[in-house]
């Protein structure tokens, strides 16, 4: 297996899908784990660093994203707590997470990564990380994080976050923003949903939330996504919108992770140079869209992540979008 050249941490778990009369279907998720799969399927290297619990579903979780590619030398193993899983209801196509499984527990695996099966050679090779805000609702996953993007950022590489704001996941989640905004302030590169920047920021504008964050530092990029409504950014100073392609909608789980993975495979092909050129700013942030949209188009967040064939195939059916592969 070749060396990572992005780093994804955070959760992993199994989003189940509760829609009457169908029964239950869960699927592996969990954002840092969806954004790995799908890396790997636009043909990145990609590691997943996080933990499982000891258990049936804890294995099934490493060999689905060993079967797919991504690296899991890092994924640790913790007995006595379970792996997570996420109750989830559609309504029109869309998600709502409900609560937890097993209802019993108050702890969950991915709330216990410590990194310590962490290799300097993986860290080495990184030259992105990825990873959101919900393993700052638990320790010792937050500290753990935390830790990495500093190690990281001294290394060299570029970090990438989703805010990912869950309220569900944090015991207290009134005391959520002032723990999430300093850690946003990280980031080279940020993507917010609508609602998280109105939450976190009191603004769906990116050129202010870039302000609130950086001041008038350039090399950073806020990206806003808005379901299938146009996104809208600031990167290095530009500011533009884009309208995500229309698709038949079955399950929108996952597709924020999509969209990630899409942005990470064209900033890979770039350099600082491409990053402040605003046309190729938005040739970057097309392809990152037909991504996203494609992971609605099929049930499950990682079943669900389209290859590189299936985007480069849409994107020959659809020549009037004039988007580049990577």
């Amino acid at each position: 297996m070749s060396q990572p050249t992005v780093l994804c941490a955070g959760e992993v778990l199994f989003d189940c899908l509760e829609v009457p009369p169908n029964p239950r279907q869960c699927f592996l998720g969990g954002a840092p784990a969806n954004v790995a799969c799908g890396l790997v399927k636009l043909g990145v290297s990609a590691a997943f660093l996080g933990a499982v619990g000891a258990d049936a579903l804890g294995e099934q979780a490493c060999a689905e994203l060993a079967a797919l590619g991504v690296n899991i030398e890092a994924v640790e193993r913790v007995a006595g707590v379970p792996t997570r899983q996420v109750r989830v209801q559609l309504v029109g196509g869309d998600r709502q997470f409900v609560g937890f499984a097993p209802a019993e527990a108050s702890v969950f695996a991915d709330m216990r990564f410590t990194g310590e099966r962490l290799s300097s050679s993986l860290l080495a090779g990184a030259r992105f990380f990825v990873t959101g805000t919900l393993g700052l609702a638990g320790e010792p996953t937050a500290t753990t994080i935390q830790h990495l993007v500093q190690q990281l950022r001294q290394k060299g590489a570029f970090i990438l976050i989703d805010a990912n704001w869950r309220p569900i996941f944090w015991p207290d989640p009134s005391s959520a923003p002032e723990r999430i905004r300093p850690f946003l302030a990280q980031a080279h590169f940020l993507k917010l949903a609508k609602e998280e920047s109105e939450f976190l920021f009191s603004t769906g504008d990116p050129q202010l939330v870039y302000r609130a964050l950086w001041g008038i530092a350039p090399d950073h990029a806020v990206v806003i996504t808005d379901g299938d409504q146009a996104i809208r950014y600031c990167w290095h100073g530009n500011q533009g919108e884009l309208q995500p392609p229309s698709m038949p909608v079955v399950d929108t789980t996952g597709a924020g992770d999509g969209f990630v993975a899409g942005w990470i495979a064209q900033l890979l092909q770039g350099d600082l140079e491409n990053y402040r050129d605003p046309q190729w700013q938005t040739a970057c942030l097309e392809f990152a869209t037909v991504v996203g949209a494609l992971v609605t188009t099929k049930p499950g967040a990682i079943a669900g992540q389209p290859t590189l064939a299936e985007v480069t195939q849409w994107l020959r059916d659809h020549p009037e979008r004039k988007i580049r592969t990577p």
